[in-house]
């Protein structure tokens, strides 16, 4: 197998185990909530994103890892934490140590989070980069999907079997292993020489903004589809795992996409979510899920997709781990806090917390969001082409 093959397949196979984080346990978070609904809607809802809190810290170490170890084993520790995390909840009913183990789980996926866009950086230059961040997304969209179809089908078994869909962590390491050429540590003497700029931090907020608002669907869609549709938790699965293919498809086509759409790409990805929640709102039954979930799809695949470009070639190359890492950080936070600012928006605007509410929130901060950015796409000239 060629170079270029071993790459696009240790890249394939990290974002297949990442795909996890989006599944996170939204397949049973509606039987979750029944199970422990003593502890509240928003508490329950945080299992879902409470792993954003250590994301976030592992995100910010990532710079600093790069600089004593190669990026190969960084991967490889960081799946092995998701698969320990992951797999535990299965023996025990706790709702406290599921909390803890959620939370816990943050830190793997946060030091893997960054580590595709700095191998792909390490291995190709600025022109070739695009098919290989669409690779990421695919991979991303392919194991959230079979996250969500794997996990709903043993949740439909019993709820707990569910976590063990966390075993494909632990395969993706030995994917890794055999796949990823080794590296050694970035030659910096610290990872604060590793200078970001404001680009960083502009596609950095706008991750923040745009991962409070997509969460809305992954914390609501099990609950929603509960009280509303059916209370089969497969099929909660099967909706998810159509979300996940539809970031599939963007992922596939993405530099055809941003090819054509260019600087408009982000704000694409951002009304394609505000359609997303719109069809879930506005058409009745399991077509509107259906719908909605397509579109909240494209959104998610499209952004993580471009704005990880952005960051790509906005930093010298021995920063962009770092940069990506802040990248991760400020969207983490946005997810971090997702259910509590939406569930209290919601309850403080229309007057109670329920999904439909919060998906109601999502739909005018995505209008008024995408609206922004594209005022901003229109001012700003292009001055890097995509391909």
């Amino acid at each position: 197998m060629s170079k270029n093959k071993k790459i696009a397949a240790s890249i394939f196979i990290t974002a297949f185990a990442f795909g996890l984080n989006i599944t996170g346990i939204s397949p049973v978070l509606g039987e979750v909530n029944e199970r422990y609904h003593e502890y509240g809607t928003s508490t329950v809802q945080l299992l879902q994103t409470i792993s954003y809190l250590l994301l976030i810290v592992g995100s910010f170490l990532v710079g600093w890892l790069t600089t004593k170890t190669s990026k190969k084993k960084i991967i490889m520790a960081g799946l092995f934490i998701i698969g320990v995390c992951g797999v535990i909840p299965f023996f025990t009913e706790s709702f406290a140590a599921l909390l803890l183990l959620r939370l816990l789980i943050g830190f793997g996926f946060g030091i893997v989070g960054p580590m595709n866009t700095a191998v792909i950086t390490d291995f190709f230059s600025p022109k070739d980069r695009p098919p290989y961040m669409g690779l990421h997304v695919v991979g991303m969209g392919v194991g959230t999907m079979a996250g969500n179809l794997l996990g709903g089908m043993l949740a439909g078994i019993e709820y707990r079997f569910f976590y063990l869909v966390y075993t494909i962590a632990f395969l993706g390491a030995l994917g890794v292993k055999v796949f990823l050429i080794e590296t050694p540590p970035v030659r910096t003497r610290k990872s604060s020489e590793m200078k970001l700029n404001r680009m960083v931090f502009a596609v950095s907020f706008a991750s923040f903004i745009h991962t409070l608002l997509i969460n809305v669907y992954s914390t609501n869609i099990g609950i929603y589809i509960l009280n509303n549709i059916t209370k089969n938790p497969s099929i909660t699965g099967v909706v998810t795992a159509v979300n996940a293919a539809a970031a599939l498809l963007v992922g596939v086509f993405f530099a055809q996409i941003s090819g054509i759409l260019k600087k408009y790409t982000m704000a694409f990805s951002i009304f394609a979510a505000a359609a997303g929640y719109g069809g879930i709102l506005l058409i009745p039954g399991i077509a509107g899920v259906y719908l909605g979930s397509i579109f909240c799809g494209v959104s998610l695949s499209c952004f993580m997709a471009y704005g990880s470009y952005l960051i790509s070639i906005s930093v010298e190359q021995e920063a962009v781990a770092k940069a990506s890492g802040m990248f991760a950080i400020i969207g983490g936070i946005g997810g971090l806090i997702a259910p509590i600012v939406l569930g209290k928006a919601a309850e403080f605007i229309l007057g109670a917390n329920s999904a439909v509410n919060q998906f109601m929130i999502a739909l005018v901060g995505m209008a008024v969001f995408g609206s922004v950015v594209l005022l901003v796409s229109v001012s700003r000239k292009e001055r890097r082409k995509i391909v």
